[in-house]
């Protein structure tokens, strides 16, 4: 069946490098997207099993990529299971 693809989708970086490092190392491919509109460009290139969504996200965030994901023209990816990560960095 091959290595499972999944997209993780965020705006920062280091929580890409992290997330990215730990799937991976538990066997996953791994598919980074820098922001919503480079994540539905991935979802529809790669066709992950699953993607990994930052809520909080500038241009696109995760509710507008869900959104975006029930319309007609996206049918074919609405079985791709969508776990949400946020988080919020505080600076010192």
């Amino acid at each position: 069946m091959g290595t499972k693809k999944i997209l993780v989708a965020d705006d920062d970086p280091d929580i890409l490098d992290v997330v990215g490092m730990i799937l991976e190392t538990q066997g996953y491919t791994v598919i980074l997207a820098h922001g919503g509109v480079e994540c539905l460009d991935k979802l529809r290139a790669e066709k992950p099993d699953l993607m990994i969504l930052d809520l909080l996200m500038p241009k696109m965030d995760g509710f507008a990529v869900y959104k975006e994901l029930q319309l007609p023209s996206w049918s074919e990816y609405r079985g791709v299971p969508i776990i949400i990560l946020s988080s919020v960095r505080e600076e010192a």
